[in-house]
């Protein structure tokens, strides 16, 4: 799979700052339509959102995620 320009922006946000690794966001948007894609290709995991967060899901970068956008 080749990694698209939204989905490296999706997965750079999502380790932004020093020890963050999650991206919120609403099923069936077009963030997490992109998620899906990277999750199914194991450069990301996702999990339910807790209820406070306002959020459906949470997505988070795995190790071979993190690899890939540490290199572009």
């Amino acid at each position: 799979m080749e990694v698209t320009k939204i989905q490296r922006e999706l997965m750079k946000h999502t380790i932004s700052d020093p020890g963050r690794n999650w991206f919120g966001t609403n099923l069936g948007g077009k963030d997490s339509q992109e998620f899906e894609k990277l999750v199914e290709a194991g450069y990301a995991n996702k999990q339910p959102a807790p209820s406070w967060s306002g959020d459906d899901v949470i997505y988070t970068l795995t190790q071979k995620g993190k690899d890939l956008i540490s290199k572009v």
